[in-house]
């Protein structure tokens, strides 16, 4: 209290506020007013009077301030400084005292010596110290509250004592001995009458009679009589002398299957017959008339219809109209490659011919007429194999032109359509390439046309073969099916090949 009255002491006693100037000014003032002319003329002339000048300049400045609700900074920040010394001051000596204070406290609770605390602690757990009295009286020696308490329940003199003790009559070692010795004599007597033969229902009685043959209700006896009827049972199925037996029934249906089996190939003998002679009338007489080649040139627009369709191209039948060139009609099919080819809008037309005698040479004459008729970049000329001249390879390739023998006949030759359908895209695909960028993939190309040829070679054995189709039935079956997976993996290299080329070609990014 008495640092916070001098506290409140120093702010009330602050000197009046002043500032130092930061400069000095010359100043020449005449004075007019009469009471301050009046209190001038007190003071001796000299420095006495001007001193006396300045001090009542300061105090009406200030006085001027402080009705204007200024203060002076810097007396401000002065006596801030002396309250901060003060309170710091006041605090020093309160933390002192508490100091002082709380030490006295501690040393007097806990001083190893002199505190209360560790006396205390003494007089509960020391020697004969309040603790160890209280565990002696509870469970000390013998005179315990806990030894008394064990010697009433399990001393000598206790009835658990008595009964646990190995020579008392009664206890419990005696009576434990007794009861088991009952019991092993009881089930002793058990076991023997269970297998003495002198007891009807004993165990050993019961199982001799399981086993006897002259006892119709044993376990002998039913096995016995269930192998017997099943013996007879087998020998009744397994008999052909009895019509109603399953092996007489298993015979029967058997006999009538075979007999169903031989008439239905004599009849599927009969109906091939028929439909070779009916085929074989039916070329014959297609050949002798004009419409042959209408019918093989539609044939071949069917499959190409379909194939275009497979790979997003545009097919045409444009036998009926001419060309480029004025009259001229060459150039059966044109098929314009889709627009997400590598080769978009490039054309191939196909010439179908069903016409003997036509030459190599002629061939290649008009497929070229066809190229330059249609404006197409690759050509395909399609010989019948009913009618093409001997030494025609089935499949053969001459520059930007395919030569085909193709039968329209036989739905397996058009393998060789498919497969000359995909060379043809590959090769308008090349036209599209400079030499240097496709040279790989041509090669690649090249290499499965020959394979190709190879596998369409086959189809000349085959339609040999047909000729005598009893004889060559199983040749048939084994050439075609192989000659079809080759032609399919042979085609699928080709659209490989052409879907390379494709992305090499700059601008193109949807498949071919």
């Amino acid at each position: 209290m008495e640092q916070s009255a001098r506290v409140l002491g120093a702010l009330a006693s602050l000197e009046p506020l002043r500032q130092r100037p930061s400069a000095q000014l010359l100043l020449m003032l005449e004075v007019n007013d009469p009471e301050v002319l009046a209190e001038l003329r007190r003071q001796p002339e000299g420095p006495d009077r001007d001193r006396y000048a300045l001090a009542a300049l300061r105090l009406g400045v200030l006085a001027l301030r402080m009705a204007n609700g200024q203060l002076d900074v810097g007396s401000l920040r002065e006596a801030g400084q002396a309250l901060v010394a003060e309170v710091r001051e006041l605090l020093s000596i309160r933390a002192a005292e508490m100091h002082e204070r709380l030490s006295a406290t501690l040393t007097q609770y806990l001083d190893a010596k002199t505190g209360a605390l560790p006396q205390r602690l003494q007089a509960l757990v020391g020697t004969d110290g309040e603790l160890e009295r209280m565990l002696r009286a509870h469970v000390g020696a013998d005179e315990s509250l806990l030894g008394r308490s064990l010697a009433a329940q399990v001393g000598e003199a206790s009835p658990l004592f008595k009964l646990l003790s190995p020579t008392d009559a009664n206890g419990l070692r005696a009576q434990l001995a007794t009861t088991i010795e009952q019991a092993l004599g009881d089930q002793r007597k058990l076991i023997l009458r269970e297998f003495s033969l002198d007891q009807k229902d004993s165990a050993l009685s019961r199982l001799f009679a399981e086993f006897s043959l002259d006892d119709e209700r044993s376990a002998v006896s039913r096995l016995s009589k269930l192998l017997s009827n099943a013996s007879d049972q087998i020998g009744k199925n397994l008999s052909l002398d009895d019509e109603q037996s399953a092996l007489a029934r298993l015979k029967r249906e058997l006999q009538a299957t075979i007999d169903r089996l031989a008439r239905d190939n004599v009849e599927f003998q009969t109906q091939v017959r028929e439909a070779l002679a009916r085929l074989d009338t039916r070329k014959k007489e297609e050949a002798r008339t004009t419409l042959h080649g209408l019918e093989f040139e539609a044939r071949l627009g069917e499959v190409l219809a379909i194939e275009a369709q497979r790979f997003g191209d545009v097919y045409e039948a444009i036998g009926a109209s001419p060309g480029l060139i004025k009259n001229c009609k060459v150039g059966d099919h044109l098929v314009e490659l889709g627009t997400d080819s590598a080769a978009a809008n490039a054309r191939i037309v196909w010439e179908a011919k069903d016409k003997r005698g036509c030459s190599l040479r002629a061939a290649l004459d008009e497929i070229a007429q066809a190229r330059q008729n249609r404006q197409a970049q690759v050509g395909v000329f399609v010989f019948s194999s009913q009618s093409v001249s001997d030494g025609i390879a089935p499949l053969q390739r001459h520059g930007a032109d395919i030569l085909v023998v193709w039968d329209s006949d036989d739905a397996s030759s058009d393998l060789v359509v498919r497969a000359a359908y995909s060379l043809a895209r590959a090769l308008a695909v090349r036209e599209r390439r400079a030499e240097s960028d496709a040279r790989g993939a041509i090669a690649a190309v090249e290499a499965s046309a020959r394979a190709i040829e190879k596998q369409v070679g086959y189809l000349d054995e085959i339609r040999r073969w047909a000729e005598t189709v009893k004889g060559h039935g199983e040749k048939i079956a084994g050439r075609s099916a192989k000659m079809a997976d080759e032609l399919q993996r042979d085609v699928d290299r080709l659209d490989a090949q052409v879907a390379a080329v494709r992305e090499a070609m700059p601008g193109q990014d949807a498949p071919d």
